[in-house]
């Protein structure tokens, strides 16, 4: 886990451009926001400059960082049902277990809370491009990646709503050379995709209230009969 508070934009796959884009989805979704409590749990969302102003409270989790928590990601020391957003950077990528993480994120999130996270498309060309530049360290590769499909079946399956799915990618016939992004991911195969941006958002539980067992006494006959 502690490679998450390690990780740096520079040295990720095409992760200054990278950052640029996810900095300015970010401030553009989280202007609804006022009050509540914000959660970061990487070094790379909290590198970025995201709108605080918005939020009462920002609780980051790190080794040492200015008011800080210092924990484990997938055993977060918050109540249930407290945090109103959780920005992930790639946070997948580089968990020991990314299905429990999320799982511990729902458990912290308030009913209707946001999850937004960055997660980077398999096979994508900047990260074969940088498996051949970094095999020396390879400490800035993800040790693993997930597929878009399967990150939001265990959204559902945890009860989140996918809200938003917007796709970062390169247009084939422009070499590979700029990035752009697209929300309709019916088109997202015009581009190779180089990573996705997930707005998701918690749903409220709609359990049928017990009702008390009302006692009524009738006279039959002159007796008393509970219902």
């Amino acid at each position: 886990m502690e490679r998450l508070f390690e990780l740096s934009w520079p040295k990720m796959p095409a992760g200054n451009r990278l950052r640029y884009l996810w900095q300015e989805w970010l401030q553009l979704h989280m202007e609804e926001y006022h009050g509540g409590y914000l959660l970061t749990l990487d070094s790379l969302t909290q590198s970025l400059s995201l709108p605080d102003n918005v939020f009462e409270y920002h609780v980051r989790l790190g080794d040492g960082l200015c008011h800080s928590v210092e924990a484990k990601p997938d055993e977060l020391p918050i109540m249930t049902d407290s945090i109103q957003a959780v920005v992930l950077s790639n946070v997948f990528e580089y968990a020991e277990n990314p299905s429990v993480l999320l799982g511990e994120v729902h458990r912290a999130l308030a009913p209707q809370g946001i999850l937004y996270a960055l997660l980077y498309a398999p096979l994508n060309p900047w990260m074969l491009k940088a498996r051949g530049r970094l095999s020396r360290t390879k400490k800035e590769l993800p040790a693993h990646t997930i597929g878009i499909h399967r990150y939001e079946e265990w959204l559902n399956l945890l009860g989140f709503n996918t809200l938003e799915t917007e796709v970062v990618g390169c247009p084939w016939w422009r070499g590979f050379k700029e990035f752009e992004k697209k929300s309709d991911m019916s088109k997202a195969w015009l581009s190779a995709p180089i990573a996705y941006m997930v707005k998701a958002q918690k749903k409220v539980s709609t359990m049928t209230p017990l009702r008390p067992i009302e006692r009524e006494a009738l006279a039959i006959g002159g007796k008393l009969a509970n219902i």
